[in-house]
């Protein structure tokens, strides 16, 4: 039997995981390792979130934002 949170945990698992997938098409050039990396850090500030349904939103512009940082 799964517990909300554990189907929470998932469901943010696999839309960081599409997330990582965009990231990788957008930012080619970018090794995978390395945006996999950029995603866990960012996902990792939010490890104590109440309520996870904007955690991959944020992490997408907080990795965008990075990668197009000069």
């Amino acid at each position: 039997m799964s517990t909300l949170d554990t189907m929470a945990t998932e469901q943010l698992d696999t839309h960081l995981a599409q997330l990582e997938d965009r990231l990788g098409r957008d930012y080619a050039n970018v090794a995978r390792t390395r945006l996999h990396a950029m995603v866990d850090r960012e996902r990792a500030r939010f490890a104590g979130a109440r309520i996870h349904a904007f955690v991959p939103i944020l992490v997408e512009r907080a990795v965008r934002a990075a990668l197009t940082t000069p």
